[in-house]
């Protein structure tokens, strides 16, 4: 044990009083005993009654529970001065100017050397060579953006085999499909980025391309997309079984109104997902193998502590939540554990944003310093039922709750795994889920590709335009996995 814990002693419940008459002319008619007793009922009444409220006032803010579960929202941070802050740019913000096209992005210069008079007199004017002229660059669709083709291909006859052959056609045009692979890709892209639903791309395609397509084109478009994307997604599950670090994280996902879970295994350059049935440790065998080499950060789910070997980090934004619940409470003295531990927390966090301007030996000097008074402040005798409890968790966790401190692989918290798996709830909110097999292997391959391609700083679009051109033309795929520097 690395701290111990005071136990109070069990104490024997007093028989259940009758508390339903309690004015002051009943009270005085009790005796002494029945007094005692008539206290011992209300103060365990008042014990239930403050859990209960506890168990309500717990929110995103401080607990694990998600934002959803909120039945109001927590009030959101203030400024320093303590007033909300205003919407838009705040006072003394220096605004920021994107910078101009390049000579080699811009398609076409006109130069406007032409004015015959003057916009406000209406007198003939000069051209002023002193002055610099005023440069303004315009981005506009074109008025058709998309450019038909039609191929008229000329039927041959083969004597000798007695067959039928067509003229071939052009390289990269794919064969039997009306939509070329931009097309095709822009469709994936607004289905996967946008979460747009059929209809909703059916509508663009009309008003933006003038095209009409049927619900069942882009049904089929979608199903050849994840075929494309199936081979490169592999190869990521296999890079992902020998990272350093993995951060993961799942959240609950609809199939046809069942219970799937969808999770993410996440470095700092790629994101894998997989939508499976199951939320326990046997879906890390599957995706991890029976054993991981890499170190796992985490929440406290038992499914990892189950799975984990000995290079685990937990995510101490959940444990902070936790104790942050503590100074809620009524308790004063739960009130004064939980101020305690956040001090030491927020010291924490900040001298680990400066690991990288502190020489290592006084980092884990003051690291070690910041633990250890952690370690006494969990170990007092005197500790309130709530603080025990966190307490024990401490102890049983230590290791993997400040394993980060000495190892540079790892972060105290899962917000890699976290930010990844925000695209997947808004995905949940808009599509309300998926209704098959082939839309859950869809839906966890187009995250794959989308999430990754961000950290990568690549463009997806391009990503799934090369991989449908891979898949049709037996050309190599392209790869997730990043490139070794």
């Amino acid at each position: 044990m690395r701290f111990n814990f005071f136990k109070n002693k069990s104490k024997e419940k007093s028989e259940s009083a009758n508390t339903s008459d309690i004015t002051r002319s009943a009270l005085k008619k009790k005796s002494k005993g029945e007094l005692i007793d008539i206290i011992l009922s209300l103060a365990e009444q008042l014990k239930s009654l403050e859990d209960k409220i506890s168990k309500l006032s717990k929110n995103s803010s401080n607990s694990s529970k998600p934002p959803s579960s909120d039945i109001t929202n927590p009030k959101g941070n203030k400024n320093s001065s303590g007033r909300k802050r205003t919407r838009g740019a705040q006072k003394g913000h220096q605004g920021t100017m994107r910078n101009p096209f390049t000579k080699e992005e811009v398609d076409k210069v006109e130069n406007l050397a032409v004015m015959s008079e003057c916009p406000d007199c209406h007198d003939f004017v000069f051209e002023n060579p002193d002055n610099k002229p005023k440069i303004q660059q315009v981005a506009e669709l074109v008025e058709n953006p998309i450019y038909i083709t039609e191929y008229i291909r000329s039927a041959f006859w083969c004597a000798r085999c007695d067959k039928i052959h067509y003229a071939p056609l052009p390289e990269g045009v794919i064969e039997n499909q009306l939509f070329g692979a931009r097309l095709q890709a822009l469709v994936g892209y607004m289905k996967g980025t946008l979460h747009c639903s059929y209809s909703g791309i059916q509508e663009i395609l009309k008003d933006v391309f003038k095209i009409s397509v049927c619900r069942g084109l882009l049904c089929n478009t979608i199903r050849r997309i994840n075929e494309a994307i199936e081979t490169p997604y592999n190869q990521l599950h296999e890079h992902i079984k020998t990272a350093k670090t993995l951060f993961i994280d799942e959240s609950g996902w609809k199939d046809n109104g069942a219970r799937y879970w969808a999770w993410v295994f996440a470095t700092k350059l790629v994101s894998f997902f997989t939508i499976e049935k199951s939320r326990g440790s046997i879906v890390l065998k599957e995706i991890l193998g029976d054993i991981f080499k890499g170190a796992i950060v985490s929440d406290f789910f038992s499914a990892y502590i189950k799975y984990a070997n000995a290079a685990q980090q937990f995510c101490l934004a959940h444990l902070i939540r936790d104790i942050k619940f503590l100074i809620t409470l009524n308790n004063p003295l739960e009130q004064w554990f939980g101020k305690k531990l956040i001090v030491q927390f927020r010291l924490l966090f900040h001298l680990w944003h400066l690991k990288e301007k502190v020489p290592k030996k006084k980092y884990k000097n003051y690291m070690n310093r910041i633990t250890n008074k952690i370690e006494n402040i969990l170990s007092n005798s005197t500790m309130p039922p709530h603080t025990a409890k966190l307490a024990k968790r401490f102890n049983k966790r230590w290791d993997s709750i400040f394993r980060f401190i000495f190892n540079n692989d790892l972060e105290p918290t899962n917000n890699i795994a976290e930010r990844a798996i925000r695209a997947l709830v808004l995905d949940r909110k808009v599509t309300q889920g998926s209704r098959s097999l082939m839309g859950r292997q869809w839906n966890a391959r187009i995250w794959t590709v989308l999430s990754s391609c961000k950290k990568q700083n690549r463009s997806s679009w391009q990503f799934i335009v090369d991989s449908i051109r891979a898949f049709h033309f037996d050309q190599p795929y392209p790869s997730l996995i990043p490139v070794a520097i």
